[in-house]
């Protein structure tokens, strides 16, 4: 799979500099033959890095390849039992070495840091503008350097001081920073409170910047502003980023360069035109046929099978060679050095077959399992753990395999005595919701006032389909969903299921009804007992809802995560010591083993690797074609959405904006919204972007008149901002709630019209106000 460049949106990394050896300079950061070790176990083996001045390098890998370890190391925050050996530059100065204090004046102030959790990072009980001035009168050059620092500068220069404040909070992109200076962290938004910690990374002027998975856990929408203004930041002040991140799109959207870690090892790194356009190595190309797109077909992923080998059971050759279908001998017995692909010597990997098609004939996933098989018998391991090479994380269990009639329905599901559920009903759930109200209290004494988090909702889910839920956080697509499963009544209007309405919640009847209606969350840590082993907790619904005995229920709840590819002596262990992946796997188990007819997933893979993603998507693919269940996947990420779902509702601010088949809706979006989602989607052409004028979306409590999305098109006209547009059919099988569903959203010049123009300025300034107002 490759990536074309972007066109428009953010710049397509330019890889000129790199076309001599003499057009780079040198560079501020230069890492080599790094090794760190936590007591006796050594997490890098000999990492070469080199970040040059004015260039965005992108550190990529699965959680566990040690990413995040060589971020923190340059900092000297990798832990205070770390062991860290051979060498760290920062413009020519050896950090391995330097005390305590020579750190704490380099931190914050030459080299920045944005982690990923802004609210953990931010001080819950301080305002903004308080942390923001201490920041800026420890770390800003003007104060660091002169002769009133610290808390005196504070005392003495707190007008000085509170006027860069604000005009850092501008340079983020935050509105309204006079009120955002008096705001807590937990009033701000995810996209806020990220700009805040870019905000305080760049106090200290810093000349490198550290960003460690910044955007995991934000809307597309707000991702792609925050890189967008992180890259243009970095590049008009001259500085450099180091950018870590699993996402290969997101990379290859706003990186020069590229970095693949894998165990601990460097395995490819070169400009990042050349390494995600055209990947060298086998574990690059395996992430990038992971992850989903726009023209992905469902069924066409391929994820890598087994997973990363613990630092301890390492062996002298190349890491990767237990998962890789192209491994020889050689591979397994001593690790490559890194060998340059072109003439200027920028792009190196350390495969030796790079670019070598796979063996003729050859399967990758047995091939594979066969590596993983030689791996596990070279290491002595347990014979239970061979299903790490080809089993374990989510790929197909040898005994599920299609029967010789190809019914892959039956193998599958007969294996943990699935059935197919049978239903003569064609619309599993149909909501019918006018208004669905939470409360809030004005004032201390208050009185709590309603406000409607839905509105207007008609949404069906077929027998047999996967519906899609889209839309940026806020919008009401987790509320919907407990709503569908009758885990809420809707303020006005009702939800039906199987044609009859829910019984009232908590009495004996809709107790009875729980095992036909499941929900994945999206968090599996928080769903989890975390002192009880994983199987007795998949054990357990099986004993309240179908009656089996303790012995019987823990038999087949072992069978049930034999399906979706646990691992059994990995069932006995608690939540506490599995990775993320493998706990979704067991919350999938405890959802399908009562056999729902309707399974709600949450944003079930928001917080996964590009490979374990994949194989959890295959796991459900495979689950809806085994069992014929109805599914309800709630997501923003659009690239997963149309790779799972027959159809899509897309929602912004509580209502339907558009609806319809998966991929009539996103190759021809009628809604201006979902133009803006998809242009925001990374991988994605980004050059509709332009044309909206920047905002969040406001706050619910105080809705807007007229249409919801009115404040940020570009084509609202005053219609649209005090009438709201109903979801109406444009095609058959294809609504949308627009006045000007179709209209283009530029000129053939390439540029807005004036009309456009016009409203762009004027939707821009009334959310500014908006927010302003709303704070959010």
């Amino acid at each position: 799979m490759t990536i074309p460049p972007i066109p428009g949106g953010v710049p397509a990394p330019d890889s000129s500099a790199a076309s001599e050896p003499s057009a780079r300079p040198a560079p501020i950061l230069e890492i080599r033959n790094l090794r760190v070790a936590f007591g006796a176990t050594e997490v890098l083996h000999g990492v070469d890095l080199a970040v040059a001045p004015g260039r965005i390098h992108a550190l990529i890998g699965e959680s566990g390849s040690g990413k995040s370890v060589l971020a923190r190391s340059i900092l000297g925050l990798a832990g205070t039992n770390a062991r860290t050996t051979d060498s760290i530059r920062w413009l020519g100065r050896e950090l391995t070495d330097i005390r305590p204090k020579d750190w704490a004046a380099l931190r914050g102030a030459e080299i920045g840091m944005v982690v990923q959790d802004a609210m953990s990072a931010m001080n819950p009980m301080r305002t903004v503008g308080e942390q923001l001035i201490e920041t800026l009168a420890y770390r800003h050059p003007d104060f660091r350097e002169g002769l009133v620092s610290g808390a005196k500068a504070m005392a003495a220069k707190r007008s000085e001081l509170r006027g860069l404040a604000l005009d850092l909070l501008q340079t983020v992109g935050i509105t309204a920073p006079e009120k955002r200076m008096t705001a807590y962290a937990h009033q701000l938004s995810g996209g806020m409170r990220q700009r805040v910690m870019i905000a305080l990374a760049l106090a200290g002027a810093p000349k490198l910047l550290l960003a460690d998975e910044p955007t995991t856990a934000l809307d597309v929408v707000v991702q792609r502003e925050l890189l967008e203004e992180m890259r243009e930041l970095v590049l008009s002040r001259g500085m450099s980023m180091l950018l870590v991140t699993h996402d290969l799109h997101l990379a290859h959207d706003v990186a020069d360069d590229v970095s693949v870690m894998y165990a601990g090892h460097v395995l490819e790194e070169g400009p990042v035109a050349k390494v995600i356009g055209n990947p060298a190595h086998p574990y690059t190309e395996g992430l990038l046929d992971a992850m989903p797109d726009m023209e992905s077909e469902r069924g066409t992923l391929k994820p890598i099978p087994g997973e990363i080998p613990p630092p301890e059971k390492l062996g002298a050759g190349c890491p990767f060679a237990s998962r890789c279908a192209r491994a020889s001998d050689g591979c397994r017995a001593s690790l490559p050095p890194m060998r340059a692909l072109d003439r200027e010597g920028t792009w190196t990997t350390r495969c030796e077959g790079a670019h070598a098609a796979p063996p003729c004939g050859a399967d990758t996933a047995s091939q594979a399992g066969s590596d993983a098989a030689r791996y596990v018998e070279s290491e002595g391991l347990e014979e239970e753990e061979l299903q790490l090479g080809c089993e374990a994380e989510g790929s197909l269990p040898k005994d599920a395999a299609v029967n010789a009639d190809g019914s892959e329905r039956e193998a599958l599901a007969a294996m943990a005595g699935l059935e197919p559920v049978r239903s003569d009903f064609r619309v599993i759930a149909d909501a019918r919701i006018q208004r669905h109200c939470y409360y809030a209290r004005r004032g201390f004494f208050g009185r709590k006032k309603p406000w409607d988090v839905l509105q207007d909702i008609d949404l069906q889910i077929r027998r047999g389909e996967v519906m899609g839920l889209v839309g940026e956080s806020g919008c009401g697509k987790s509320t919907l969903a407990r709503l569908m499963l009758g885990l809420q009544e809707p303020t006005e209007g009702a939800v039906r299921f199987k044609d009859e309405p829910f019984p009232k919640p908590r009495t004996p009847a809709w107790q009875a009804q729980r095992a036909a209606l499941q929900m994945i969350w999206q968090d599996p840590y928080g769903c989890f007992d975390p002192r009880v082993p994983v199987v007795d907790q998949v054990a357990e619904p099986l004993i309240v809802h179908q009656g089996f005995d303790k012995a019987a229920a823990r038999a087949r709840a072992m069978e049930v995560l034999a399906m979706v590819g646990m691992p059994a002596h990995h069932a006995g262990r608690i939540p506490g010591v599995m990775s993320g992946g493998q706990l979704q796997r067991a919350a999938i188990a405890r959802a399908v083993a009562l056999r729902p007819v309707l399974l709600a997933c949450d944003e079930p893979v928001a917080s996964l690797d590009v490979s374990i993603q994949a194989q959890v998507l295959e796991l459900l693919n495979r689950l809806k074609t085994a069992t014929n269940m109805s599914m309800l996947f709630v997501s923003h990420n659009l690239n997963v959405v149309r790779y799972v779902s027959d159809r899509v509702t897309v929602m912004y601010l509580g209502r339907i904006v558009e609806s319809g088949e998966v991929d009539e809706v996103f190759r021809r979006p009628l809604h201006p919204y979902t133009r803006l989602l998809m242009a925001s989607t990374p991988g994605a052409d980004a050059s509709a972007i332009r044309h909206y004028p920047k905002g969040s979306m406001p706050s619910p409590i105080e809705r807007p008149p007229g249409c919801v999305f009115a404040g940020r098109c570009p084509l609202a006209c005053d219609k649209c901002r005090t009438e709201v547009p109903m979801l109406t059919d444009a095609a058959e099988g294809h609504a949308v709630a627009c006045f000007m569903a179709g209209e283009t959203l530029k000129s053939e010049e390439g540029v807005p019209s004036a009309a456009e123009a016009s409203a762009s300025a004027a939707n821009a300034a009334l959310n500014l106000d908006a927010n302003a107002t709303m704070g959010v």
